[in-house]
C-alpha cells in the first residue's frame, strides 16, 4: 500500500512539475546559445548495504572564449531504508563566474548548497528507471556592482530527474561492460516549498558508461541546459560536452 501511494504521488509531483515548466518555456522572450565543457571525478564509497557516501569534484568551461564558468566539490550521504528506496542529504560549495563569457569580470561568487534527495528505482523489463526528488536549499554571496559584499542571498529550489539506464554490452565477469545513460530533469524555484512564478531550468543528459577497469569508469556525454536567467526576460540555451570518471569502493564483506 505504502509503495502504491508513493508511486502515485511521485506521478502527481511529476506531471505539476513537467507541465509548469512547459508552461514556462512557452513564453520566453529572447535565447542566448552557450558551448560548455565539463570535466569531474566522483567517488561512491559503500560502508555498508545501506550506507554510503559520494564526493564529487566538477570543473565547466566556456569554450568560446575559453574561461571557467563554474567549480565545485560536494558530498552526499544516503541511506537506502529499504530495497529501491534511498535517502541522501548533502552539502556543495560552489564557485560562480558571470553567465556571460564575454563578461570582462574575474569575480567569483561562492554559494553554499545544502540538497536533501528522496529516491525511487525500479526496472522496466531490461532498462533500469531512477526517480530522484530533490529540495536544494542555496545560500549565494551577495554581490554589488564588481565586487563582493556582506550577507548571503537565499534560494530555495525542489526538482524532479528521471533517468534511464540500459547495458548495451555485457561480459560474463562484468568488465568492460557499456550502458546507455538518459535523463531529463526539471527545476523550479520555490518559497517555503511551494511553487511560485519561476521556473528555473530543464536538464536533458544523454551519455555512454565504460568501465575500464574494476571500480572504475569512465562517462561521455551531451548535456542540454536551458535556463532562465535571473531577469526573468533571458533564457540560455547551454550545449555541454561532458567527461566524467567514477570510482567506487566498497568497505565491507
Amino acid at each position: 500500500m505504502f509503495l502504491r501511494s508513493a508511486g502515485i504521488l511521485f506521478k502527481i509531483i511529476s506531471f505539476v512539475l513537467v507541465s509548469y515548466s512547459v508552461y514556462a518555456q512557452d513564453f520566453r522572450k529572447e535565447v542566448i546559445r552557450q558551448s560548455l565543457a565539463v570535466a569531474s571525478f566522483s567517488s561512491d564509497l559503500e560502508f555498508s548495504p545501506k550506507w554510503s557516501l559520494n564526493v564529487e569534484v566538477q570543473e565547466r568551461i566556456y569554450t568560446d572564449p575559453v574561461r571557467q564558468s563554474q567549480m565545485f566539490c560536494k558530498s552526499q550521504l544516503g541511506f537506502e531504508p529499504f530495497k529501491n528506496f534511498s535517502l541522501r542529504n548533502g552539502i556543495a560549495y560552489y564557485l560562480n563566474s558571470p553567465g556571460d563569457p564575454e563578461f570582462s569580470s574575474s569575480l567569483k561568487v561562492p554559494e553554499i548548497r545544502l540538497n536533501h534527495d528522496l529516491g525511487y528505482s525500479h526496472n522496466l523489463g531490461s532498462i533500469h528507471l531512477n526517480h530522484r526528488y530533490r529540495m536544494e536549499e542555496r545560500f549565494i554571496h551577495k554581490k554589488q556592482d564588481d565586487s563582493l559584499i556582506d550577507g548571503y542571498r537565499f534560494v530555495e529550489r525542489i526538482s524532479y530527474m528521471l533517468a534511464l539506464e540500459c547495458k548495451l554490452i555485457n561480459s560474463k565477469n562484468h568488465d568492460h561492460e557499456i550502458y546507455l545513460k538518459l535523463s531529463d530533469g526539471i527545476y523550479v524555484n520555490t518559497h517555503k516549498g511551494i511553487l511560485f512564478n519561476s521556473f528555473d531550468q530543464n536538464r536533458f543528459y544523454a551519455g555512454l558508461n565504460y568501465q575500464l577497469v574494476k571500480n572504475l569508469t569512465v562517462e561521455l556525454g551531451y548535456i542540454n541546459l536551458y535556463q532562465q536567467r535571473i531577469s526573468g526576460v533571458e533564457y540560455l540555451n547551454r550545449n555541454i560536452a561532458s567527461l566524467g570518471i567514477n570510482h567506487s569502493l566498497k568497505l565491507y564483506h
